[in-house]
């Protein structure tokens, strides 16, 4: 892998101006903690690298009072419709495209969600710009803790990524991915056989998955044909993605979270089922989703009803490096 010393100089490519009227750093997931990250952040604003014909390009979201300004560097010969694509790509990962007049309507129907959309804001979805580092983020969260799957995917970037500027780097493509043999996966990246192997499905289909991304029906029932993946790995690509309606099926967390916030009941994990959310969740179809990260911004804030921790936080898993 190269070195950052090795990434070109950059220029300014495109640059857009967009009215802000949301918390930036709450829309967009980042990874700053991780050398070889592919997204950081500072008081005012995001960035993240992506892959571009001639280097890789720096997307950027700063916040300017009431103004998010976007951002894209990169070598100075790339196409001018590339830098146009990154631009829409910062765009939608800053959570800029995503309309929630529609998600406020919706909230406005119960009076828990109404009482958190008032009290946090709109709440927008960011998009993840590529397909393939989407569902490959899904993949490697499966059966783990948040933090652990930062760690491998980190390290993943590390060991398969190209460097970009400002320390970080590009989540590898899927040339890149199916280069990587899975005894390196898991000797460097903690990644299961299964995990490894699903990585290579989802890298061999990139191209069928990127053209299905906007039509949901068809990205599960593709998803569903690779390996080692079910209703979880889904949602949660499609969360990252941005569909406000996707909803994580068999989270160890998820229907605790949102059955205790959406009806104040204080029941032990266990006796929250999935079908009991999905129901709770049902009258918000198209934005079930939306609704879902704002009980857990609710419980966050301690806004609602929320579980009490009832053991110590579990290790993370050093099985995974045996």
């Amino acid at each position: 892998m190269p070195t950052h010393s090795d990434v070109p100089s950059v220029v300014l490519l495109a640059a857009d101006a967009l009215p802000l009227s949301w918390d930036l750093h709450r829309t967009v997931r980042t990874d700053p903690r991780f050398p070889g990250a592919v997204s950081g952040h500072d008081a005012s604003s995001v960035r993240r690298v992506e892959p571009g014909p001639h280097g890789p390009l720096l997307l950027s979201a700063r916040v300017e009072g009431a103004v998010l300004r976007l951002h894209v560097h990169g070598p100075a010969q790339t196409p001018a419709e590339y830098a146009e694509r990154a631009l829409n790509a910062a765009a939608a990962w800053a959570g800029a495209s995503d309309d929630a007049r529609a998600g406020a309507e919706a909230a406005a129907t119960h009076p828990v969600t109404r009482h958190l959309w008032a009290a946090v804001g709109p709440v927008r979805m960011s998009a993840i710009p590529r397909v393939g580092e989407a569902v490959s983020r899904a993949i490697i969260a499966q059966l783990v803790q948040q933090y652990e799957a930062m760690r491998s995917g980190a390290q993943l970037v590390q060991l398969a990524g190209t460097p970009g500027p400002q320390g970080l780097a590009c989540w590898p493509t899927p040339a890149q991915m199916r280069g990587m043999p899975s005894w390196e996966l898991r000797r460097r990246c903690g990644l299961s056989l299964r995990n490894s192997t699903s990585l290579h499905a989802a890298a061999e289909v990139d191209r069928r998955l990127e053209a299905d991304r906007h039509v949901a029906e068809r990205f599960a029932a593709r998803m569903h044909r690779l390996p080692g993946v079910g209703a979880w790995t889904i949602g949660e690509s499609r969360l990252y993605l941005g569909d406000p309606n996707a909803v994580p099926v068999g989270d160890y967390h998820l229907p605790s979270v949102v059955g205790t916030a959406l009806t104040g009941e204080h029941r032990r994990r266990a006796e929250w089922s999935d079908e009991e959310m999905l129901a709770l969740l049902e009258p918000f179809t198209g934005h079930r989703g939306r609704i879902v990260r704002l009980c857990q911004l609710g419980a966050m804030h301690r806004l609602v009803a929320r579980q009490h921790r009832r053991a110590p936080r579990a290790r993370l898993s050093a099985h995974r490096y045996w």
